[in-house]
């Protein structure tokens, strides 16, 4: 059987090579749309031309766990000096580097690729890493603090401990994400580099090891997306403090603390606050925190909760409502009292998962009828208990009946 032939550049009828011959920037941008920085290599068989052409792309995603069969054959210097020669066209300026090396290399080596990403002025970098050493704690190198091009820093310390910086920096940092970063016990060191943030604009915390902190104040001044999701077993620390004038947009979910407080009032227009409730030892203070809401996703009980603990819990600007809740802990006097507080809703979605007991709610036609408000000009069915609903079609007589069923 012979052998396929990879194919050939296509060519104009007088030979020309309608590929090679384009300007830089087209292939430029034509090779920057690839997926992953491999398959940009790779295009180097299809022209001589091309054969160091994708060192000018700048865009670089490297990554040295991408399955067993790779794991197997990995090779750990010949990635190391793979890295360097990437990132060794120092003439073109970097948009966005994604490096990813597991726990394969000590935080020195690690930092010299920072290092030299810096000096192509990268704009993004997204680092998932952590040291070969277990007990060698990672420390942000001063080059990344100082780097007056960073935009964008995404980090994932798969767990390992992660020393911020305690002097000024990242003049130019608007975006931060924290993924799986152990921030150690210090409250101090935390509210400090927040604040030494002075463009911050997007604050991000995805699982991140807290429970040693006793608070984890945020106090950014430009801050206007904030989201915290913890999805570990233990809550993240005692209390929550938010204090960012500038707030629009805040996102909580998971074991988060035991206390939280907001000090947002004015700025604040979307929340979606989605703790996991353990054995009701949460205490939260919403308002007036969250006074100007227009949007606000909550579970249930701990709305509940909420309104217990103020007498005046007014959200005049709230205007769309999403409630979650399961089964077992739905019951329809706390759905009314919600809505006794806030008739003014102009789209309202009850989400109802899981049911552990058997129990299944049914509203009669006069509570049906109590759920709509004056103002409702929007009613959603999406899913009850994981299932979506089927829309049924009958004649009854002499009208057509419509009507949404589950199971």
């Amino acid at each position: 059987m012979k052998k396929s032939k990879p194919p050939k550049a296509a060519k104009r009828e007088d030979g020309v090579d309608l590929i090679s011959s384009m300007p830089d920037d087209i292939l430029v941008s034509i090779l920057s749309h690839l997926p992953h920085t491999e398959e940009v290599i790779r295009s180097s068989i299809l022209s001589r031309r091309w054969r160091y052409f994708w060192t000018s792309i700048p865009s670089l995603d490297i990554y040295c766990f991408r399955g067993s069969t790779d794991q197997q054959n990995f090779k750990k210097s010949k990635f190391k000096e793979f890295v360097y020669w990437v990132l060794a066209n120092k003439s073109v300026n970097l948009d966005r580097f994604h490096l990813g090396c597991a726990n394969y290399y000590t935080m020195s080596t690690v930092g010299r690729w920072i290092h030299v990403a810096v000096t192509r002025n990268v704009r993004q970098l997204e680092l998932t890493f952590r040291p070969k050493e277990d007990s060698e704690d990672v420390e942000m190198p001063n080059c990344l603090v100082t780097c007056g091009s960073l935009e964008v820093l995404t980090l994932n310390m798969l767990g390992h401990r992660l020393r911020l910086p305690n002097s000024m920096g990242f003049r130019a940092l608007r975006v931060l994400k924290l993924s799986r970063v152990d921030l150690l016990g210090d409250d101090g060191l935390v509210k400090g580099f927040l604040e030494r943030c002075p463009l911050l604009e997007k604050l991000s915390l995805i699982s991140c090891i807290m429970n040693e902190l006793d608070l984890l104040c945020i106090s950014c001044p430009k801050l206007e997306m904030l989201r915290i999701e913890n999805d570990n077993d233990e809550c993240m620390c005692d209390c929550i403090m938010i204090s960012c004038p500038k707030l629009v947009d805040l996102d909580l979910r998971g074991h988060i603390a035991y206390n939280f407080f907001f000090d947002c009032p004015d700025s604040l227009k979307e929340a979606a606050i989605e703790p996991k409730l353990m054995n009701n030892t949460i205490s939260v203070v919403l308002f007036p925190g969250i006074s100007r809401v227009e949007y606000l996703s909550i579970h249930l009980h701990l709305f509940i909760l909420c309104l217990d603990g103020e007498c005046d819990p007014s959200l005049p600007n709230l205007r769309n409502l999403v409630l979650n809740t399961t089964m077992d802990a739905f019951t329809m006097d706390s759905f009314k009292r919600v809505l006794k507080y806030y008739p003014k809703l102009v789209s309202l979605e009850l989400i109802i998962q899981q049911d552990f007991h058997g129990k299944y709610a049914c509203l009669d036609k006069d509570e049906t009828m109590r759920i709509s408000t004056p103002d409702m000009k929007k009613v959603a069915f999406f899913e009850f208990n994981g299932e979506k609903p089927k829309l049924l079609i009958d004649w009854r007589g002499d009208k057509l009946v419509m009507f949404f069923t589950w199971g």
